[in-house]
C-alpha cells in the first residue's frame, strides 16, 4: 500500500447525477458543480447518451464553456432508445457510429477522449464492438477505448483487436467483486481502473434515513441495499469507517476513496455530487493518507 497522498487527478466528476437520476437537481447547480470541479483541478468528466437520456452530454458540454478542449471527456453508447426510453441494449455497429456522432454534436467536440462500451450486448461479439470502435480511432473521432460493467475474459478478447485503456466497473466497500481477479488483472495490463459508483451510490458518504420517501426518479429504489432492513446491517458493518473518519476529522466519503485510491496507482474514481460540499469532499479524498493498519481494518469490512 502506498502512504503517500494521491494525485487530485485520479478523482474525476460522474456527471449522471446532475440530470436528475437521483432527484431534481436545479440547473444552475448542477453547472456550478461542473464549473466548481474545473476550479478544484478536477480534469476528468464522465458522462453518457444514457443520461437523461442525451441531456446530460449537452449540460456538461453548457458547463465547461471553452474549457471543453483542456479536459478528459468520457462518454458511453450502448443503448436502444425509443420516444426518449431504453428499448434494449444496442451495440451493432452502426448504431455504435450514430450514438458517438450523436454525443460529438452534443458535446460540441470534435473528439471524444475515452469512448466506453456501456454495457455488454450479448447479440454483438466484443471483438466486433472493438472493431468499430478502433475505426473510429483511426478516424479522429475517438481517443481511448474502453468497456463498462464488464470482466476479464471481455477485456482480453477486445485488447487483442485494440487496446483497451479503461475499464469502468462499480467498486467500493461494499462492492468488492473486481478483487476476484480483475483488478490484479488490469494492474498487470497497466489499464486504468476507474470505478463507478465509489461511495456505494451515497451510502458510504453518509447511511441514508430509511424513513425519507425517494423521489419516483431516484435509480436507487431499485437497488436492494437501499432496502431498510439490508441498510442497517450495512451500517453496522460499517462502523470502522465511521471511527476512522472521525479520527482523521473528515467524512466518510472522503476516507472511502482515500482507501479505493490507495489500493492501485491505476485506479481512478468518478464519485458524482450534488452539493458543492459533496464535491469538495471528494476531491479532499485524495489528499488522505491511509496508514497500513487503517487499511488492513477497511479492507475486513463486510464484502457484498
Amino acid at each position: 500500500m502506498n502512504e503517500a497522498s494521491c494525485s487530485p487527478k485520479r478523482v474525476g466528476l460522474g456527471c449522471m447525477a446532475l440530470t436528475g437520476i437521483y432527484g431534481h437537481i436545479a440547473g444552475d447547480v448542477a453547472v456550478e458543480i461542473i464549473r466548481q470541479a474545473l476550479d478544484m483541478g478536477v480534469t476528468h468528466f464522465d458522462t453518457a447518451e444514457l443520461y437523461g437520456p442525451f441531456v446530460n452530454e449537452e449540460l456538461l458540454a453548457d458547463a465547461l464553456g471553452s474549457h471543453r478542449a483542456r479536459v478528459e471527456v468520457a462518454t458511453k453508447f450502448g443503448y436502444q432508445f425509443e420516444a426518449g426510453k431504453i428499448a434494449g441494449l444496442d451495440s451493432r455497429p452502426q448504431s455504435i457510429r450514430s450514438a458517438v456522432e450523436g454525443s460529438l454534436r452534443r458535446l460540441r467536440r470534435d473528439y471524444i477522449d475515452v469512448l466506453y462500451q456501456h454495457r455488454p450486448d450479448p447479440n454483438v461479439a466484443a471483438e466486433e464492438v472493438v472493431g468499430t470502435m478502433s475505426d473510429l480511432v483511426k478516424e479522429g473521432k475517438v481517443l481511448g477505448l474502453g468497456l463498462s460493467a464488464t470482466d476479464t475474459d471481455t477485456v482480453q478478447r477486445a485488447s487483442a483487436v485494440h487496446r483497451i485503456s479503461f475499464v469502468q466497473n462499480e467498486y467500493s466497500l461494499i462492492q468488492r467483486e473486481p478483487e476476484k481477479g480483475l483488478l490484479t488483472y488490469l494492474n498487470d495490463q497497466s489499464i486504468e481502473f476507474v470505478c463507478y459508483s465509489p461511495l456505494g451510490r451515497g451510502i458510504l458518504g453518509r447511511i441514508p434515513d430509511v424513513k425519507t420517501k425517494r423521489s419516483s426518479t431516484d435509480y436507487r429504489a431499485k437497488d436492494p441495499r437501499f432496502e431498510s432492513g439490508r441498510l442497517a446491517e450495512i451500517s453496522r458493518a460499517l462502523d470502522p469507517l465511521w471511527d476512522l473518519a472521525a479520527a482523521h476529522s473528515v467524512a466518510p466519503a472522503a476516507v472511502a476513496l482515500a482507501w479505493l485510491l490507495a489500493k492501485s496507482p491505476t485506479i481512478r474514481v468518478i464519485p458524482g455530487a450534488t452539493s458543492i460540499e459533496q464535491l469538495k469532499t471528494n476531491v479532499g479524498g485524495a489528499k488522505i493518507v491511509l496508514s497500513s493498519e487503517e487499511m488492513t481494518a477497511l479492507d475486513k469490512l463486510n464484502k457484498t
